[in-house]
C-alpha cells in the first residue's frame, strides 16, 4: 500500500517490538547493510538485537511506502552531529524527513515532507530520575517541578524530558544544544509553550509541539518545524512486524503548542 503525504501532514508510526523473533526474521536481516548487521551482532541481549533489527527494518520499509525505492536500496548519511538523513538522489525521496525514537518495547517514527521533525518516546512506568532535573532542566523548569506535589512530579519530569529530546532531535544537533538554555511551560490543561535564552539562535514561532500518550506506559513528544501558516494534520499509524498489517489509530493528544 503506497501512502501519500504532503507538507501539511506529519505521520507518526508506532511499532511494538515482539517478545520473540518475527517469522520473517531472515527477510528483515537481508535488508540491513553490512555495517548494520555488524552492529546488530554486537548487542549482547536478544531483546536489544530484536529491537535494533525491527527499527532498521521499519524505517526502510516505511520509506518505501512513500517513494518508489526498494527497502534494501535506501541509503543514509549523517550530519556533523550524527543525525541520519536520506542520501538517495530521487527527488521524491530527498523531500522526506524522518526521525526515530524507541523505548524498550515501542518504536516511534515521525515522517514528514520538507520540514525538520523530532520525536521522543519514553517508558513512563519506570521510575523517573528526578535527581537529574537540576542538572538538565532550566532553573524555571526545575523550580516548577519541585513545587508540584510529589505524586505529580514523575509525570511532569517525563513531559519535560520528552519535549526537550524532541526539540534537540528536530534541530539535528543533539546534546550540543544545552538542555537548560530553553524552557517549556504548560498553559492550562492542554497547551505547552517553549522559550529560548539568548544565544540559541531560535524562535518559538518556528516550532510546533505535541504530547501524546499511545498507551498507559509510554509518553511521546513531537516537534515539527512550522514553515507555513496553515494548520498541520497529525496522522497516527500502528504497524505490525514486517508491515503485515497497518492501521490508522487515534493516539491521545494530551497537549499541543498554540497553533499546533
Amino acid at each position: 500500500m503506497q501512502l501519500q503525504i504532503d507538507s501539511r501532514q506529519v505521520h507518526l508510526w508506532h511499532l511494538y517490538v515482539p517478545d520473540q523473533d518475527a517469522p520473517a526474521h531472515e527477510e528483515a536481516m537481508a535488508l540491513l547493510t553490512p555495517e548494520e548487521r555488524e552492529k546488530h551482532g554486537r548487542f549482547r541481549f536478544a531483546r536489544d538485537r530484536r529491537r535494533y533489527l525491527m527499527t532498521r527494518w521499519l524505517i526502510r520499509s516505511l520509506l518505501s511506502r512513500y517513494a518508489p525505492i526498494a527497502p534494501r536500496d535506501w541509503r543514509f548519511e549523517t550530519n556533523a552531529y550524527g543525525r541520519p538523513r536520506i542520501a538517495n538522489a530521487l527527488l521524491q525521496a530527498k523531500r522526506l524527513r524522518f526521525n526515530i525514537s524507541h523505548s524498550a518495547s515501542l518504536i516511534v517514527v515521525a515522517l514528514t515532507v520538507e520540514r525538520e521533525v523530532g520525536v521522543d518516546v519514553e517508558h513512563t512506568a519506570r521510575a523517573a530520575p528526578l535527581e537529574i532535573a537540576q542538572q538538565f532542566f532550566s532553573a524555571d523548569e526545575a523550580q516548577a517541578l519541585r513545587q508540584l506535589p510529589a505524586e505529580l512530579q514523575p509525570s511532569r519530569f517525563w513531559d519535560l524530558w520528552t519535549l526537550k529530546e524532541s526539540y534537540i532531535k528536530a534541530r539535528g544537533m543533539g546534546l550540543s544544544l544545552p538542555l537548560d538554555r530553553f524552557s517549556f511551560s504548560f498553559e492550562g490543561a492542554h497547551e505547552v509553550a517553549v522559550g529560548f535564552e539568548d544565544g540559541l539562535d531560535d524562535s518559538a514561532a518556528r516550532w510546533r509541539f505535541w504530547q501524546l500518550q499511545p498507551d498507559n506506559a509510554h509518553a511521546v513528544a513531537l516537534c515539527l518545524e512550522c514553515v507555513q501558516p496553515e494548520g498541520v494534520q497529525l496522522v497516527c499509524w500502528k504497524a505490525s512486524p514486517l508491515l503485515a498489517s497497518v492501521e490508522e489509530f487515534q493516539s491521545a493528544v494530551t497537549r499541543r503548542s498554540p497553533g499546533g
